[in-house]
């Protein structure tokens, strides 16, 4: 089920994996593009640096996933995260593209604080 598959993708962001460079280098497309959730929009190298140079990678919980196929192999992927005390709530949009080979590779991201929240970064 592509739902499944691009949970586990997007939550593999959200783990130990965030810090390993050929991972990211796999499923971030070459044209990504973020709209961090404090509002700043970041290319793919720097995402990369960022992510690699974490001290040490928050614990990100996420829920209330929701896919929407666009067809030709593309999908847009909702859902929320929010820290394990709460804080950082976000509503998330991650646009999915598959490549020729077969591969899922995440084209655009972005972060929105969700109502009621402070942007905290």
């Amino acid at each position: 089920m592509l739902l499944e598959k691009l949970r586990l993708l997007e939550c593999s962001l959200h783990s130990d994996r965030r810090s390993d460079r050929a991972w990211l280098e796999l499923i971030l497309h070459p044209e990504f593009r973020e709209i961090s959730r404090s509002g700043v929009t970041v290319s793919r190298s720097e995402t990369i640096t960022a992510l690699l140079s974490e001290k040490a990678a928050p614990f990100i919980l996420s829920s209330d996933f929701r896919l929407t196929e666009m067809g030709c192999g593309c999908a847009l992927l909702h859902y929320r995260t929010f820290y394990a005390d709460g804080s950082h709530a976000a509503l998330r949009s991650s646009y999915w593209i598959c490549s020729d080979e077969g591969q899922w590779m995440l084209f655009f991201h972005q972060g929105t604080p969700a109502a009621g929240t402070k942007v905290q970064g």
